[in-house]
């Protein structure tokens, strides 16, 4: 699939900028998803293909794999914009059930900054624009030496 909104972007490499739940094991029965960053506007975007282990209803994604997306892109939208933070909240909107192996489109970007609170705008829609499921999330700026500290492994 080609998105027009994803010509000026710059892959977000996982496992060298960033680690990532999502596609920590790259199964592609899964998930399989690419992210892009679009440096001028400050949206990240997901391309994004379910495969059958990520069914819920038959032949369908599981709406909890669909919002583990939407919480991990909005949290690097987050972290490429240069503000480390974590998840507070965040409620996803479904609209329509979307079919395994259609390759979709999410896109996410910050609304509001607020001192230490970011909120943010997301959705999921394919190529014909059809709408899918939307996001709503709020994030915490971090500290970034505090979340070093966090970690087992110092490095």
């Amino acid at each position: 699939m080609h998105y027009p909104q994803l010509v000026d972007t710059v892959p977000i490499e996982f496992g060298k900028q960033f680690i990532s739940f999502i596609t920590g094991d790259h199964n592609q029965r899964r998930i399989n998803l690419k992210y892009h960053f679009n440096e001028t506007t400050g949206k990240v975007f997901a391309e994004v293909t379910f495969g059958d282990q990520a069914q819920g209803p038959p032949g369908h994604t599981h709406g909890g794999a669909i919002s583990a997306v939407f919480d991990e892109l909005m949290g690097a939208c987050c972290w490429v914009n240069g503000y480390p933070a974590m998840t507070a909240q965040y409620t996803t909107r479904f609209f329509r059930p979307l079919p395994l192996d259609k390759s979709v489109l999410f896109t996410s970007h910050i609304k509001e900054v607020d001192e230490n609170k970011i909120n943010l705008r997301a959705k999921l829609h394919d190529e014909m624009g059809e709408q899918y499921a939307s996001a709503r999330g709020l994030f915490i700026a971090q500290d970034l030496e505090k979340l070093k500290k966090m970690s087992p492994n110092k490095s």
